[in-house]
């Protein structure tokens, strides 16, 4: 009967130390895992923030390209009337003074 008793105690020695190292690598795990996850919400933020600045430089960088093309067209654009002006100036000159002395 003691045989059986110590038999017992070893097997649920040995079942205890089971349910220990299950339990230990249960916490190593979920230590892991909650690394991996702070890993990739740190991962995933970083990317956010990357794409943002990747669309706010494009929008930019657009809005830039757009400004510089509207100052050109309107340089442009008062250059052809300074022309126009200077092409036409004597012209218009001429009919001011006949309209003025007539």
């Amino acid at each position: 009967m003691e045989k059986v008793i110590k038999q017992i105690m070893e097997i649920e020695e040995k079942a205890q130390k089971i349910i220990d190292d299950a339990l230990l690598e249960k916490k190593q795990k979920e230590k892991e895992h909650k690394l991996r996850v702070e890993a990739l919400e740190y991962q995933i933020i970083n990317d956010a923030k990357l794409k943002v600045q990747q669309i706010r430089d494009r929008e930019f960088n657009d809005i830039k390209e757009a400004e510089e093309e509207k100052v050109t067209k309107c340089v442009n654009h008062l250059l052809e009337m300074d022309k126009y002006a200077d092409d036409n100036m004597d012209e218009w000159v001429e009919n001011l003074v006949r309209r003025v002395l007539s």
